[in-house]
């Protein structure tokens, strides 16, 4: 993976420091070249990801405890951050004052802070608008499994005979074998190919006539031949399958 890719996904798993967090949405945000434009369009497509792999995900309960847990630690915060009673309260400010009183020493930061992190909110606001605005949708996403229960890719079919795979870990295959994706849209048909991919890689795929996708419908992807599997059916090992379910 590249650098770009390394730092897009680390700002949108949330894994940046403050500071450098910062940066990125001030580069994304307003790119000055080619490579903050690059860095702006990799978030895009890795937030769009994100979302549509939380639309399938199971919901799961919170492990016993948990929210109690939670709730000490945020009393905890509350209490070591809670400023000082004053002994008397501060003046109302009149309606058209062009000072406002100076804040008490020591809590400039913590306005700073406060400030970057509404800054923050409005800007991963504004991208989750513009994701859900020009983002198409698809019409089934499923989760391809591999043997022991792992996510190994999530294909996304949409109504203008197109679909997306995009690789949840690298499966790419050895030497100059390939990788070939198929769909089973009749439960009592053969296998479908829908396409050929050298190595596991993000890539969408086009018709003319790609099957329409439906809710349950079978997808999986193999490890063929150099070319794709030479009769026309599934040949080799399975690297993942799952049936497709209807985005929430």
């Amino acid at each position: 993976m590249s650098e770009t890719h390394d730092l897009a996904e680390a700002y949108v798993l949330g894994q940046l420091e403050p500071e450098a967090r910062a940066e990125v949405e001030a580069r994304i945000a307003a790119p000055a070249d080619a490579a903050d434009a690059a860095l702006a369009a990799e978030v895009r497509a890795l937030s769009a990801d994100w979302h549509a792999l939380d639309l399938t995900a199971e919901p799961a309960p919170m492990a016993p405890g948990a929210w109690e847990s939670l709730q000490t630690r945020l009393s905890a915060e509350r209490g070591r951050t809670a400023p000082a009673a004053s002994g008397a309260a501060p003046p109302p400010l009149r309606a058209g004052a062009r000072t406002a009183a100076r804040p008490a020493a020591g809590t400039g930061r913590g306005w700073k802070r406060l400030a970057g992190a509404a800054t923050a909110a409005c800007i991963a606001l504004a991208a989750a608008l513009t994701l859900e605005l020009f983002t198409p949708q698809p019409a089934v996403m499923a989760i391809l499994l591999d043997d022991d229960g792992g996510s190994v890719a999530l294909i996304e079919a949409f109504d203008d005979d197109s679909l997306r795979v995009t690789p949840l870990e690298d499966f790419s295959p050895e030497g100059a074998q390939v990788l070939q994706i198929w769909t089973k849209p009749d439960a009592d048909g053969p296998p479908v190919s829908l396409g050929v991919l050298g190595r596991a890689m993000r890539a969408r795929v086009t018709g003319p006539d790609l099957p329409r996708p439906e809710s349950g419908q079978l997808y999986e992807i193999t490890v063929e031949p150099p070319g794709g599997s030479p009769t026309g059916l599934p040949t080799g090992p399975i690297v993942g399958k799952g049936l497709a379910q209807r985005p929430l």
